[in-house]
């Protein structure tokens, strides 16, 4: 039996492993020398399928009236993994993705890890790369090169936001840059993120910036960004129970399966698979969160024990595919599609067993790009289907799964063409006051939000561009300033719902 402990941060939290830590991903890590960087080339972007309309045809036995439901997992699996790496290291793409995806590792061939779709189709074993999108990707032999980071999201990988170097002052800046970056190298776009650590202000600046899911450690205080009293809409036990998960957006701690993917690790990291195929809530579908930094190295070791991992989950008793191994994006675009896809028409002619469905996904977040959708008919015995305005469809005549495989990125909006909030472009000081301006008019009323370290915050004035903060003591070189949005209201005077962002442990300009 899994040894488990009680975690707590101000708050009764729920049981995690004994195993799980959130270590800041802040500290320098070890990693092996790399080959010669080749010439980068801009991406040619397939933009999938565009139409507007899917529609279904299916031909139906043993049916009076068919009726279908969505089903709450992809594929009707009921559980799944989500595993992350971290910091866009080379081995991102010469271990684990070429494990996963199929290809050459240190002279060994493997073939690439499958689960089915219910019906017989193949599906990639997915992972998701939580990156810092600077330009080490073109310049360090240890990264990950855009051209690498290309290649694995063609097959269904995701990259995930980590900041643009690991943190930063101003979060908003922090996120942006690393989007920017990011889409000017690869035309991906990141709609997941990773705070780097329990670096304070990041879940909240994201949830502002529209990321439903956010994974790793939440900066205090608890919890940031989150507004539900009691945690609710924070899961601490490094899974997600679909069945009762908050609908707009995820916050999800994650379990450290190690770094170094040795023997000892190994022990560990097949531990938390059997909490999660084994849990006793598992009818909630849980869909678990596990994440590791390594492997470092390109050497046989590390490579062999990651893969005994993921064999491990594959061979699972527990398993028997019964389980999604999804990327963050997959997961997200799967309950997005699902949530706002809306179905246009059924029609059943009972004379010739045609049912036909026509679903319309015009409503769908634009930056959702797997609208893939898996539906059960209830009590028909199907012998066909077809489907137009998506590139697949397939079935499974006796359990009445149906499932239906659309990418369209023609609609996924570049992020420097996004609308920004207000961002502070100016905090100088001098004797008992703190006058900060911002780019952009702004309103507010809450001096609670605004922090000078080592002193209080008596009033806050002003208007438009240009407030003052009066303190109770005069301010001294060393003292720092921070803005945190989850206490506060500052938001855009001519648009309530572009709120400041996080702005934390600035230096303070002397007048």
């Amino acid at each position: 039996m899994i040894t488990l402990k009680i975690l707590s941060k101000a708050v009764k939290h729920l049981i995690i492993l004994v195993s799980a830590t959130f270590p800041s991903c802040s500290h320098p890590t070890k990693i092996a020398k790399g080959e010669a960087l080749q010439a980068f080339e801009a991406p040619k972007i397939d933009l999938g399928d565009t139409s507007r309309y899917v529609t279904l045809t299916l031909t139906v036995k043993n049916i009076k009236k068919p009726v279908f439901n969505f089903t709450d997992l992809a594929f009707n699996k009921s559980k799944g993994l989500m595993l992350m790496k971290d910091d866009g290291l080379r081995t991102d793409y010469t271990i684990v993705y070429k494990i996963l995806s199929g290809g050459v590792v240190n002279g060994k061939q493997y073939p690439g890890v499958y689960f089915t779709d219910g019906t017989g189709k193949k599906i990639n074993y997915k992972y998701s790369f939580a990156i810092n999108a600077n330009d080490d990707h073109s310049t360090s032999p240890n990264a990950t090169t855009w051209a690498q980071m290309i290649e694995i999201v063609s097959k269904g990988h995701s990259l995930m936001n980590h900041s643009m170097f690991h943190g930063g002052t101003d979060k908003l800046k922090a996120l942006k840059d690393a989007e920017n970056n990011l889409w000017n190298h690869t035309h991906y776009r990141m709609t997941e993120l990773v705070p780097p650590g329990a670096d304070e202000g990041f879940t909240a600046t994201g949830i502002q910036l529209g990321y439903s899911l956010i994974s790793s450690e939440f900066g205090e205080p608890v919890p940031d960004g989150n507004n539900s009293p009691g945690n609710e809409n924070v899961y601490w036990g490094s899974y997600i129970p679909m069945l009762a998960q908050n609908k707009n957006r995820i916050l999800v701690s994650r379990t450290n399966l190690g770094d170094q993917w040795n023997d000892s690790e190994l022990l560990n990291a097949k531990s938390y698979i059997d909490y999660i195929f084994k849990h006793p809530q598992i009818k909630q579908k849980l869909i678990g969160a596990a994440f590791s930094h390594g492997p470092f190295a390109d050497n046989k070791e590390s490579a062999k024990i990651f893969a005994q991992f993921i064999t491990y989950i594959h061979d699972h008793p527990n398993n028997r595919d019964s389980a999604w191994i999804t990327s963050s994006k997959e997961l997200t675009d799967y309950l997005k599609t699902k949530s706002q896809v809306i179905v246009k028409s059924q029609n059943y002619n009972s004379e010739n067993g045609i049912y036909k469905i026509v679903f319309d996904m015009n409503n769908i977040d634009r930056n959702v790009i797997y609208r893939n959708i898996s539906l059960k008919l209830e009590g028909a015995l199907i012998s066909n289907a077809s489907v137009e305005g998506a590139k697949e469809v397939t079935f499974n005549p006796s359990t009445g799964l149906v499932n239906i495989y659309k990418t369209d990125r023609s609609r996924v909006k570049s992020p420097l063409t996004d609308l920004l909030p207000p961002q502070i472009v100016s905090i100088k000081g001098s004797g008992y006051y703190v006058d900060i301006v911002y780019n952009k008019a702004v309103s507010q009323t809450k001096k609670e939000a605004y922090e000078i370290s080592g002193n209080s915050v008596l009033l806050l004035n002003g208007s438009k561009k240009n407030w003052r903060l009066k303190l109770k003591d005069q301010l001294k070189p060393d003292q720092n300033f921070s803005y945190r949005m989850q206490r506060g209201d500052a938001h855009q005077e001519s648009n309530p719902l572009q709120h400041v962002c996080s702005y934390i442990s600035s230096k303070i300009e002397s007048k």
